[in-house]
């Protein structure tokens, strides 16, 4: 949490000290989450809604704004269910799963997206935009629900942060999208974002896959 907040820090310090070269904005965007896995038994059953919010920040490099190092400071939610189908048993936490079993997974993250935007010129005051990059997760909270009541609850929950969920994840991010001029030095920033999972989500006790989620995001938010 300490270094979350230097780099809150940071970036307000930043955009003091490079004046025109350096912009903020705020964003709500809703999106969609997905998982897929390396094993053929693991299977997403159903794609869940959630939201990424917080500050977004664009540092014009060299000076130019149609060229844009783009990053920030965001809280994202993500949730997947997935069916798991297999011939072994698997652990979640001091729970032995050794039957088919439909497992709803609901993760929270601080999220510190780094990738560069390369903007258009202003047409009817819209400028058009593409983005690539990376984006860094860094789960916070994390709790897992069972079709089989009898591994719902604290039982399933108890530790999961740090047993069946990883603490870091690591995301390629691609999109494009509009800013809309409304005067002076605010628009409206609207978007499409795909984010593809790189690193394995989960750490199941006695399982050897790798899971990632994916996510397609509106872009919905205000620059200044």
């Amino acid at each position: 949490m300490v270094r979350l907040l230097l780099v809150a820090v940071l970036i307000m310090w930043c955009s003091v000290s490079m004046g025109q070269n350096f912009r903020l904005g705020f964003q709500a965007s809703p999106h969609f989450t997905w998982m897929s896995s390396t094993n053929g038994g693991i299977n997403n059953i159903e794609t869940k809604p959630g939201i990424k919010y917080g500050l977004e920040a664009d540092i014009f490099m060299a000076g130019y704004q149609r060229y844009i190092l783009n990053t920030g400071l965001f809280v994202s939610n993500h949730s997947f269910s997935a069916r798991y189908v297999l011939d072994q048993s698997f652990d979640i936490n001091t729970t032995t799963f050794d039957k088919s079993v439909d497992l709803t997974f609901k993760m929270n993250y601080i999220e510190l997206p780094l990738n560069i935007k390369l903007r258009s010129d202003q047409f009817y005051r819209m400028t058009f935009y593409g983005q690539f990059g990376l984006t860094n997760l860094f789960n916070i909270s994390a709790s897992a629900s069972s079709d089989d009541a009898s591994f719902s609850g604290e039982k399933l929950n108890e530790g999961i942060n740090n047993r069946s969920i990883r603490f870091y994840n690591l995301c390629m991010l691609m999109g494009g999208g509009m800013e809309y001029d409304v005067g002076g030095n605010t628009a409206i920033n609207l978007g499409i974002q795909y984010s593809n999972g790189l690193s394995d989500v989960t750490n199941l006790g006695r399982l050897n896959e790798k899971t990632v989620f994916n996510s397609l995001r509106l872009v919905v938010g205000v620059m200044f």
